[in-house]
């Protein structure tokens, strides 16, 4: 973090090495934000007012971000949990709706997101908008879902040149993934829980 400060510094035009000196004269061995005492920080602060309070705040607010979690929604390690959240999401929908789910690396879902909006019968999309979201996310893997709002909860051929289509893409990105969903309002259907890459 003393690299960051020194950077900070230079970056404003002061030197860096010097200002370092005077920081670590207040803070020699770190120091925790939330314990850090008002006395020392307005000591800190007095020795260059504008930009030590701008250091104080920019470090408060990489802390907080470091500190900061993508709640997780469920568990996707198996088909049927994410089967029933996504119909209970999207199978009241009556517009085709194509969204994906974010997953960690512990098959978290952290987001589930809608990429897309068609129309009755239809929704088309194209992979980037897909795995640019993911990629974004930091995701390691996404699962697809979308819904029929005709009923009908199996794939069409459409749905399944386009989940081809996504499985080879994500192969080539190392971005996999790992099922595809149709849902309705009574049913879901997995391309897993089917064993076959449609």
């Amino acid at each position: 973090m003393k690299k960051q400060v020194f950077y900070f510094y230079e970056a404003l035009g002061f030197d860096g090495a010097e200002q370092l000196k005077v920081f670590n004269l207040y803070f020699p061995s770190g120091y925790d934000f939330f314990e850090m005492d008002e006395e020392t920080k307005e000591d800190f602060i007095s020795e260059n007012p504008a930009v030590n309070r701008a250091l104080l705040h920019a470090l408060f607010a990489g802390e907080k971000m470091r500190q900061y979690k993508r709640p997780i929604l469920l568990s996707a390690k198996h088909s049927e949990s994410f089967g029933r959240f996504a119909q209970e999401e999207m199978g009241q929908l009556r517009q085709e709706e194509l969204r994906v789910a974010l997953l960690n690396t512990q098959l978290e879902i952290i987001g589930f997101e809608t990429i897309f909006v068609g129309t009755l019968t239809e929704v088309s999309c194209s992979p980037r908008e897909i795995f640019q979201r993911a990629f974004l996310a930091n995701a390691y893997a996404i699962i697809i879902a979308h819904n029929h709002p005709s009923g009908t909860v199996y794939p069409s051929e459409q749905d399944a040149f386009f989940t081809k289509k996504l499985l080879k893409v994500g192969q080539d990105l190392n971005l996999p993934l790992l099922d595809s969903f149709i849902v309705t309002k009574d049913n879901y259907w997995s391309m897993a829980e089917e064993d076959k890459e449609l």
